[in-house]
């Protein structure tokens, strides 16, 4: 097995951070109690900049900044924005285990779609720094080993500890880092233990007898000696996530980058069902008083084909934003999956395929629904009737109605000749010696082809159709009306299309 662990080392800070606009975060701190006095534990770096660092106590802090924003640590909060990073992790990995302070994600079986773990790491390091967490990133081939890792390095930095050199690396990581010496520091200390390396070296006897088998087991599972299981991150049946927002937001595009976190924890919802969205919905909610009636801005996107990709579904939604009107401001984002479906495997082939060339297509026709309107976009549909001039109507729903694979091919048979260009209202033709002229005496080359049609709606026709062809060359569609006698000398003819 081979284990990530994405450790957050600023966690505290962090889940406060991420719902401010990046424009508009204050100089703040976390703190936390000890006793009837309470002391910072955690203070962003506008904070920093007036003297608050950590361990300060709050009465200090405040008086080297009183415009200080203080909030108490909470787990539970913390918790949460953990769960949120895990929905962009699952994207990656189905195996994904919540720590207090990150996550730890079993990478094996993704290491050869990802392209090798290099590759992998830095996608899934990249994914949940996205969800506004500063990350130290460990791998190793225990999970265990990785947490450690990870808790030892500097933010913003990676360590590798899948190889040979796993267990020198631990080796010479310190005691302190172990959840359960955490009680038994100072002894341990005192006995001269400072590295993981010393501790292996003491009688395990003594140490079962001295500090519990707590501590033995630990270190066993960080080496692989002892067996490690975890407990799964499990997405819930539905998608439905909830942001509010620190400020009160009156511009639309100080709202795209919580939305792009939102999108990417959908896309990480639905890898993990192995489903695409077909529909799904962005509701802006504003704050309510009798002076703001307006309590919510929904935001509907549908798709003319399922989709998981979240850059695609992050322009649609950038599109409907910018062409939203605020009227009062936005306190808090929700972001909904109506409508599920099975999702397709992505297109590796090497070259264009007709369905990735209906897929370009049906996106770009997406984007101009959402930067024009749905009532911008119109499609031709075919309708089964031999009528030429009852053959198409207009699709007034410009999402849904280009289904470009197979587009109705079952209601128009091959085997029928038929013009690119159908007149709106066909042309009557002048007669020269009784024979139909389009530039010049046109030449009949195939035909008739009869067309009998319309009893059941009064608009009955009887046509003998004819493709002719003139002088210059150019192929037309052409029909008289059908007389029972057949005599064609003293008839009207008409140009119903032209072919290309």
């Amino acid at each position: 097995m081979l284990w990530i662990a994405l450790h957050c080392p600023t966690l505290s800070l962090d889940w406060i951070e991420r719902r401010f606009p990046a424009a508009l975060i204050p100089a703040m701190a976390v703190t936390i109690r000890k006793g009837n006095q309470a002391y910072i534990r955690q203070a962003n770096k506008p904070a920093q900049q007036w003297g608050v660092t950590a361990h300060q106590p709050l009465a200090s802090a405040l008086s080297l900044f009183p415009d200080l924003v203080v909030l108490e640590h909470d787990p539970n909060e913390e918790m949460k924005a953990l769960q949120e990073a895990a929905y962009a992790a699952l994207r990656f990995t189905p195996n994904i285990v919540l720590q207090c302070s990150g996550l730890i994600a079993e990478v094996s079986g993704s290491l050869k779609l990802f392209g090798g773990l290099k590759k992998l790491c830095r996608l899934l390091n990249r994914a949940v720094t996205a969800q506004g967490l500063q990350l130290c990133v460990g791998a190793a081939p225990t999970a265990k080993g990785a947490w450690l890792l990870a808790q030892s390095t500097p933010p913003h930095t990676v360590i590798n500890g899948a190889g040979a050199k796993f267990h020198l690396l631990l080796d010479f990581l310190p005691v302190s880092l172990l959840e359960s010496a955490q009680a038994h520091l100072e002894v341990i200390r005192g006995i001269g233990c400072k590295t993981l390396a010393d501790l292996r070296r003491l009688p395990r006897g003594g140490m079962a007898r001295r500090f519990g088998t707590g501590l033995l087991m630990e270190l066993d599972q960080a080496y692989g000696d002892s067996p490690d299981p975890q407990k799964w991150f499990e997405a819930p049946e539905y998608f439905q996530r909830k942001m509010e927002l620190m400020a009160q937001v009156e511009n639309a595009g100080m709202l795209l980058l919580p939305v792009q976190r939102m999108i990417e924890q959908m896309c990480g919802w639905l890898a993990s069902r192995y489903t695409a969205v077909s529909a799904f919905s962005l509701i802006l909610h504003h704050e309510y008083s009798l002076r703001q009636p307006h309590r919510s801005t929904p935001i509907n996107i549908r798709l003319s084909e399922q989709s998981n990709d979240p850059g695609h579904l992050m322009i649609l939604l950038r599109e409907r934003l910018e062409r939203t009107k605020l009227m009062v401001p936005v306190c808090g984002l929700e972001l909904i999956a109506d409508e599920i479906t099975t999702g397709m495997e992505a297109n590796l082939e090497l070259f264009p395929t007709a369905q990735s060339e209906a897929t370009s297509l049906s996106r770009f026709i997406e984007k101009l629904s959402s930067r024009l309107g749905p009532q911008a976009i119109t499609s031709l549909q075919a309708v089964s009737d031999y009528r030429p001039e009852c053959s198409q109507r207009f699709n007034a729903s410009g999402i849904g109605g280009f289904s470009c694979r197979g587009m109705h091919r079952d209601r128009i048979s091959s085997e029928l000749i038929r013009p690119a260009w159908l007149m709106e209202t066909p042309l009557k033709l002048k007669l020269q010696r009784q024979r139909p002229v389009y530039g010049s005496l046109l030449k009949l080359i195939s035909g008739p082809e009869r067309i009998e049609a319309g009893w059941w709606d009064d608009g009955a026709i009887t046509r003998d159709y004819f493709i002719a062809e003139n002088n210059l060359g150019q192929l037309l569609w052409i029909y008289c009306e059908h007389n029972s006698t057949g005599d064609n000398k003293k008839k009207d003819w008409y140009l119903q299309g032209l072919f290309g």
